[in-house]
Formats: C-alpha cells, structure tokens, sequence
C-alpha cells in the first residue's frame, strides 16, 4: 500500500495489475519527460526564443514533433542568425533571422506528448504570493525532529533533489523553483506552525508528510494554499479541500487485495492472528481502521495491542502472542518500532507470519534489523528500486538524490514526494499565465490514474480515495524478492470510517 499513514502513522500503498498494467506503467503514461522540453515548449508558446542559438538547428527550442500525433505549436520568435527548428507531421519550422520570427512548429515533443503535456502561453501570468518575477516559492514541511529523528527527512531530500532537476534546464514563464525547507516535528503544534509559515511565505506545498498532519488542517484551508502532499496521513488533512496527495491514500478507505492475497496464501493460520501497532498519530486510529477492513476479509484476530513510543520491552506483547497460539503478525507503525518487535520475536524463538506496510520498505530496516527481519513480508503499491532500470522516472530519482545528497539513500516516501514535484511542475507548466491557487486546486482536482510516470500503481488524486491494487515481497538476505502477482495485484476497496 502506500502506508495510509506515515511511520508514526501508517501508510498505505496503492498499485497496478499485472501484465496489462505493467504495459500501461512503462508505456502509455509515458517515459521520464526532460524539464528542458517542457520549458522549450513553453517558450515556444510564450512567442520568445523560438530558434534561438545553438538548439535552433535541431528544432528543439521550437519544439519540433517527433509524434505524429503530437499537437501543434506556434513558434516564437527566432534567435538572432538562428535557424528554425524542423516541425513534424503538423507543419514545418520557418527559418529566423535577426530579430525574425519563426514559422509554426510541428507537433508537440514526443516526451510530452507520450506524458500527457499540453504547455500553456505565459501570456498574462501575474505573480502573487510566493511568486515573484524570477522564482516560485514552494514549502515542503515534514517531521525532521521528534521522537524518532528524521522520520520523514527522506520527502524533503526528494524535494530537494526534485527541485535541482527540474532548476537545471527549465523554468515555469521564466520562474525558477525555490524551496522553503520545514520541520512539523512529529506533532500536531509543529505541522500547525508549518502550515501558517507555509501560507505566509510559499505559492504552495508540495511534497509534504507528517504524522500529525491533522494539525495544519484547518490553517491551509483557511488560507487556500494548494497542498500537494506525498500522502495524508489523518482524515482531518485528507478531507481538506485543498489537500491533495501524489499518494491518494484516504485513511477510511481499506483495500482488499492485501487481505485477501494473504488470505490465499495462508489459509487456516489468519484465523490465529495479532495486529500490533505504534500507539502514537495515526497509527493507533489507522490500526482500528485496518482490523475492522481485514475482519471483513475473514481475519480472525485473537490478540490486538497498542504499542507506546516509549515502551522499550517487548517481550510481554510477544509471551502474550505466543498464548494465544499466534501464527499471523501483522504491524502498523515506524520501521524502528518494527524492528523491536521482530528482535523480541527471534529472541523468544517466536516464528509467525510477520507483515507490515510499505513503512519498512527502506534500508534503515533492513540495516537495523539484521537476521531479525529476514522473512519479512510486505504489501506495497510501488515498483522496486531494483526495477529502476526499465523506469526513467525512478533513474531521474536516484540519480539526483545522489547529487543532492550523496549519503542520503533513496525510500517509499522520497518516491511520492519526488512525484508530488513532478505533478506540481506538469500541471504549473500546462496552466503557464493561468497558473493561480485557485487554478491549481482546480487542475489538481482532474488527475486520475497518476503512477508518476511508471514508478508505482495508478493514483486518484482528484478524487482523494485510496488506490486498490498491491504488490507482494519479502526480504531475502538484502534483497526485497516479489511474490505473488507480479508487479500487482489489484482490487476494490471498501468504507471502513
């Protein structure tokens, strides 16, 4: 899933089916689009630097078709002694001269075409709050500090890296991207102070996530700030009607596809289960959530336990398991408090069927829990990091997160925050002089389907309800190793709020 909630919380993934899906995934949504071509395009559009320098023979700051499909442009005008760019089927480029103007390119780029991209003419863009004439200043805020240090440390170093990408070769009207970095601090008091700094200071948030996200709720509301999240967390920042996430979790929607792939799976043993979660943020209200989702499924769950952030023996939830005649552990919580569990299991020979949700999808589990966490098994609604070799978006991902922060390591959430960036750029760029708060809540509340070009299954962002298909792995020595429905599985999800 894409935990509904974050590690305090819990998250929840969403995916694609198999085959057909895989297909739609890597092809029809389109490979990694370069944020040159969008800016050319834009350019084009904007009827300035048409042919200009060294681009102007190849066609690409006219933004020549290469899809026969692809919608045709205006050129702008030509570069001084520059050349025109080749147009496709629809046309062909003219030829600049000093001060001259380029004739009416072809199609659009076949990247943007294959992405869905229609760039619009910055004519009469206006600036406003967060934009001035040269940047557009989005917020990130995220739980740095807190109980567990640098819970969500990764969605900020994806926005940065995001943010580097898109500043090296594009612009929206001539806007770079400028980044105001905030801590929530794992609390409800601390994403409230984010959201009104955020309000005052920022054109919109993008890439955010706290486990207290409940706090800033009514204060992005009020000011009408866009808030493009990586995911909400509580229903109160969910229902938000500025609130939109690159994950479309909503915390009363439980899919079906996890409950029941374990269920094929494991037969009788659902029937001896225990659900165990972090007793903090949302984690204890997506638990109560979660049980009530997978009892319907036919879950059978003996022994239930809230977990405090401060316990720190756990070997009394284990003996208790244990009586019980557990066979099936299932967690919703930090992957730090996960691994406690699983310590406490191996160090009293305690061999269940141990589960989490996408949370523990990142290297500090696997470092962290040695041997301990061998065997874990996952539900997760995006593609691997070792699949990144046939996703360019995911690539692009990496590799900037390196540049940006070379010790940093890529995880679940950077991904959806990354794609919250990419979101907001794509629909900023078709927008061009439109582009408002209000405009782009408006354009925000279409977006069905969205995978972040390939990198995880279809999301409905505009209609805020959580996605229903998953993927299945466990951890094999270092290595996350798919089972079952390979990339995904999907299925409907049912009301349980």
């Amino acid at each position: 899933m894409a935990p509904r909630k974050p590690p305090l919380a819990r998250t929840r993934p969403v995916a694609v089916v198999v085959a057909a899906v895989a297909c739609l995934l890597l092809a029809a949504c389109g490979s990694a689009v370069p944020p040159s071509q969008w800016a050319n395009a834009q350019r084009a559009l904007n009827g300035t630097n048409g042919g200009n320098g060294n681009n102007s023979t190849t066609g690409t700051s006219n933004v020549s078709g290469n899809s026969a499909n692809g919608t045709g442009l205006t050129g702008g005008t030509g570069g001084s002694n520059g050349t025109g760019g080749t147009g496709g089927s629809s046309g062909t480029g003219g030829t600049g001269g000093t001060n001259g103007t380029s004739g009416t390119t072809g199609g659009s780029s076949g990247g943007n075409a294959a992405a869905g991209i229609t760039v619009g003419s910055c004519a009469g863009f206006q600036n406003s709050t967060g934009i001035t004439n040269t940047t557009i200043n989005i917020a990130n805020a995220a739980d740095v500090s807190g109980p567990v240090s640098g819970l969500f440390a990764g969605v900020q170093q994806a926005m940065k890296a995001f943010v580097a990408y898109f500043n090296s070769s594009s612009s929206i009207c001539g806007r770079k991207l400028t980044l105001e970095s905030l801590d929530s601090q794992t609390s409800s008091s601390g994403d409230q102070q984010a959201a009104t700094t955020a309000c005052g200071n920022a054109f919109a948030m993008v890439g955010s996530m706290g486990a207290f996200d409940a706090g800033g709720a009514s204060t992005v509301t009020n000011c009408g700030i866009p808030d493009l999240r990586t995911a909400s967390t509580e229903p109160q920042r969910a229902a938000s009607p500025v609130v939109y996430g690159a994950q479309s979790l909503n915390p009363v929607d439980e899919p079906d596809a996890p409950a029941d792939y374990y269920k094929s799976v494991l037969g009788s043993k659902i029937q001896k289960a225990a659900f165990l979660y972090l007793d903090a943020g949302a984690s204890s209200e997506n638990a109560q959530l979660e049980i009530k989702g997978w009892t319907a499924r036919g879950f059978h769950f003996v022994y239930t336990s809230g977990i405090a952030v401060t316990a720190l023996n756990y070997a009394t939830f284990v003996s208790k398991m244990q009586a019980a005649g557990v066979e099936y552990v299932q967690f919703v919580g930090a992957y730090q408090y996960a691994v406690r569990l699983a310590q406490a299991m191996q160090q009293q020979n305690f061999k269940p069927y141990f589960v989490l949700d996408p949370v523990a999808y990142d290297p500090g589990y696997v470092q962290s829990g040695g041997s301990a966490v061998q065997g874990t098994h996952i539900w997760i609604n995006s593609r691997l990091f070792s699949e990144s070799g046939s996703i360019p978006e995911m690539q692009a991902y990496l590799n900037w997160l390196h540049r940006v922060a070379p010790s940093a390591q890529p995880n679940y959430f950077g991904l959806f925050a990354w794609s919250a960036g990419r979101l907001f750029t794509q629909k900023a760029l078709e927008l061009g002089g439109k582009l408002t708060r209000k405009s782009l809540l408006a354009a925000l509340s279409t977006v069905d389907n969205w995978t972040g070009l390939g990198m995880f299954g279809p999301q409905h962002v505009g209609a805020r309800v959580t996605g229903g298909c998953y993927g299945f792995i466990t951890l094999k020595g270092s290595n996350w190793v798919r089972e079952g429905p390979s990339p995904f599985s999907c299925e409907g999800t049912v009301k349980v709020g």
